[in-house]
């Protein structure tokens, strides 16, 4: 009931915000930038993709509301449109990113980025998110970003079906199967049974 409300007073400061920022309020527009950035950011990081290809995404999402304002004029939920907007931007930069790294011919730059990579997620992870993140790899790229959004944005199955571009029952059935899929491996790993839960 807490959260429902917390999202009721949300969705009406996001709405207020937008009507502002459409009658020419730069003000709202960056209130509404602090407002997501974190959360977007933090959507970012779910798909593995680097600090650079987030900030880029982010600043293209909010450069194109600044410069065509009037795209959020029917907009309900700006949460919703800001996440699926940065979505399809970081996903379109990641396959750019992708397609630059395979022409690179310098194999050695690409194994310093990895060694990098791979010094800062053991400065971050403690051993339950190592184990937290071995089975989370279990899952396909679809299932740990419905996942995310149910219980990191605590999105409902119509907002998250809005983000990934799929259908009501859809996002409902990825939610399920996908923590079904999670129970079984933990049933199946005393690793993580022992460590986690």
């Amino acid at each position: 009931m807490e959260n429902k409300q917390k999202h009721k007073e949300n969705l009406s400061i996001s709405r207020r915000l937008r009507d502002d920022f459409l009658a020419g309020d730069d003000n709202s527009y960056s209130t509404i930038y602090r407002m997501y950035v974190n959360d977007l950011y933090a959507f970012g990081l779910s798909f593995h993709a680097t600090a650079e290809l987030i900030e880029d995404a982010i600043h293209d999402v909010f450069i194109e509301i600044y410069t065509h304002r009037k795209i959020l004029a029917n907009v309900e939920n700006l949460k919703i449109y800001l996440m699926t907007a940065f979505r399809n931007r970081l996903l379109f930069r990641m396959k750019q990113s992708a397609i630059y790294v395979e022409m690179k011919d310098n194999v050695y730059e690409m194994e310093e980025h990895d060694c990098q990579s791979h010094l800062i997620e053991q400065e971050w992870e403690t051993e339950k998110q190592e184990l937290m993140q071995c089975l989370l790899s279990k899952l396909n790229g679809n299932q740990r970003e419905a996942l995310y959004h149910h219980f990191i944005e605590n999105l409902s199955y119509k907002e998250i079906a809005s983000v990934m571009h799929i259908n009501y029952q859809s996002a409902k059935n990825l939610v399920h199967r996908s923590i079904n899929k999670l129970r079984a491996l933990v049933v199946n790993d005393k690793r993580f049974s022992t460590s986690i839960w």
